[in-house]
């Protein structure tokens, strides 16, 4: 049985925003998706204080 080591993700959580951040972050994903005609959904993490190990 192999070892499962934890992902690299689990460091990570959700960005405490501000309001006025996450608007600017939405109106950027909103420029990028006109620019690309692609779906784009920009995520903010910050490593988490979790320590999965």
């Amino acid at each position: 049985m192999e070892d499962k080591q934890p992902f690299e993700y689990d460091r990570y959580s959700a960005a405490n925003l501000s309001p006025d951040l996450l608007n600017r972050v939405m109106l950027l994903e909103t420029e990028i998706r006109e620019a690309t005609d692609k779906d784009v959904v920009l995520i903010a993490y910050e490593e988490s204080q979790h320590n999965p190990t």
